[in-house]
């Protein structure tokens, strides 16, 4: 008995390892935080090591949202190094995000997840065929929102980003583009903005998780101390290596990949409603 659970803490904390790694490159390359890989396996983990049920999708968001500080922070400094990063976004946008974030972490608790989940999957999948398409080119006809809308946009992208457990990037990236940036700005000013989302979502979900009964050890809030510990390094490793891939390839290229990367969202996400 003994050894079958040593073999499980193993083959956990190695899986833990290789989607921190994957993640974390995934967040340098399309300048998005990890999350949609993180969530489901720490979803899983969670299940995997029979902690209570009601905990298992809330443990999984904020301990997602709690790596990508680190994650994002990494990503956005590769970013930065190269100066593809556009500051006076993260000065007017920053505030909206930030807030947005903390109000989703927040009520998390209140919103129906499977509405969220239609919300996103439509919008992802409406997102990936049109950059599929390649209609149009981010960046390739100047801004097309006021800037009021871009900052409205910008809350309600914190706002959703926080309750799914994501950076934003699946959503701030093409509105990046809307608001006249080019593909590989829009990436690497993404990368910034996961880490303006991650750190007050990851407070909000640390203080919504604070008094809930039944939670296992090595918790703050919401969030589980030790797998936040098992991934944080292997997915700071991985973000320069993505940060190093998007600014070798060409724009439409990236752009190709975060069509496929959005299809895939919205299509995990359909299948986790039926």
């Amino acid at each position: 008995m003994d050894t079958l659970l040593t073999a499980d803490m193993v083959l956990s904390t190695l899986g833990l390892l290789a989607s921190g790694y994957v993640s974390g490159i995934i967040a340098g390359l399309l300048g998005v935080g990890g999350g949609i890989i993180l969530v489901p396996v720490l979803f899983q983990t969670f299940v995997w090591f029979d902690f209570p049920a009601h905990l298992h999708i809330h443990m999984a968001v904020g301990t997602s949202l709690a790596i990508i500080c680190f994650t994002g922070g990494q990503s956005a400094r590769s970013h930065l190094k190269r100066g593809a990063v556009d500051i006076e976004i993260l000065k007017s946008w920053g505030m909206f995000v930030g807030l947005g974030a903390l109000l989703g972490a927040l009520l998390a608790r209140l919103i129906v997840p499977d509405g969220l989940k239609l919300i996103f999957a439509t919008l992802a999948l409406v997102l990936g065929a049109r950059m599929l398409r390649g209609a149009k080119r981010l960046g390739g006809t100047g801004p097309t929102l006021s800037s009021r809308l871009q900052k409205l946009l910008a809350g309600i992208t914190g706002f959703l980003s926080a309750l799914m457990g994501i950076g934003g990037g699946t959503l701030s990236v093409p509105l990046l583009g809307a608001a006249g940036r080019d593909m590989h700005r829009a990436v690497a000013t993404s990368a910034c903005l996961s880490v303006i989302i991650a750190v007050p979502a990851a407070v909000g979900f640390m203080i919504g998780g604070w008094s809930i009964p039944d939670l296992p050890p090595f918790t703050l809030g919401y969030v589980h101390l030790l797998a936040l510990a098992v991934m944080i390094p292997a997915s700071m490793l991985g973000a320069p290596t993505g940060a190093r891939f998007a600014h070798l390839m060409s724009a439409r290229q990236l752009e190709l990949v975060f069509a496929g990367f959005l299809l895939l969202s919205a299509t995990r996400m359909v299948l986790a409603l039926v």
